[in-house]
């Protein structure tokens, strides 16, 4: 029973003494874990294919991963849509990372987070050189996202009916849509960007004679 007690205790102050990763490792870590675990379909899939019916509930992803960003990628890869959508944004916010935050909002988007969604989908559409089936995706994505209450989905969606590339022009269309941008009130930047969009729109219609749509 000594020789048990002893071993445990050996044990215990070996843990004990592990030494904590520097935040460069925990990155590094964190990277490891995305680019052994992220599916093809999380890299390269389109995000509209797997858009939920019903949206997740989530936490405050601008704190989740702090100092923590291995934690995040095994918890999201164990479908904690917060840790997904959060380990993402630190992850685009530098240039030498931003690709791997692709897959996790692609991840977090099957888990049931509209922005999530969106945010992938508009990945797509800053390729170098998106194609048709690129833009059609991205397209099919904002309507969706847009239809089930994300904003950023309806400014996105909005701008497509607008420029008439991926989907058939239709400003009266645009201007509902855009409409429902501001869910977060006038200082989200997704309400500010479909208004822009609105007021172009009403120069638009003014030097082609016609009368703006009432807002």
């Amino acid at each position: 029973m000594l020789r048990v007690v002893s071993l445990a205790l050996l044990l215990l102050g070996g843990a004990a003494c592990q030494r904590a990763l520097t935040p460069e490792e925990d990155r590094a870590r964190a990277l490891d874990i995305v680019r052994a675990r992220a599916s093809v379909a999380e890299r390269e899939g389109c995000p509209a294919e797997v858009v939920p019916e019903r949206q997740a509930k989530s936490g405050d992803f601008s704190t989740y991963c702090d100092k923590r960003l291995s934690w995040c990628a095994h918890q999201c890869f164990e479908s904690d849509v917060t840790a997904c959508y959060g380990l993402a944004i630190v992850l685009q916010e530098d240039k030498r990372t931003a690709e791997w935050a692709e897959p996790l909002f692609y991840r977090s988007c099957a888990l049931g987070l509209m922005s999530g969604c969106t945010n992938r989908a508009a990945g797509l559409q800053v390729l170098p050189q998106p194609d048709d089936t690129v833009l059609a995706c991205t397209a099919r994505t904002y309507e969706k996202t847009c239809s089930r209450g994300d904003p950023w989905g309806c400014s996105m969606h909005g701008l497509d009916l607008v420029q008439g590339k991926s989907l058939a022009r239709d400003l009266k269309k645009a201007r509902n849509v855009l409409g429902r941008s501001c869910k977060f009130g006038p200082e989200d930047p997704a309400c500010q960007a479909a208004r822009k969009l609105l007021s172009q729109l009403d120069a638009y219609e003014k030097q082609q004679g016609q009368q703006p749509d009432p807002k």
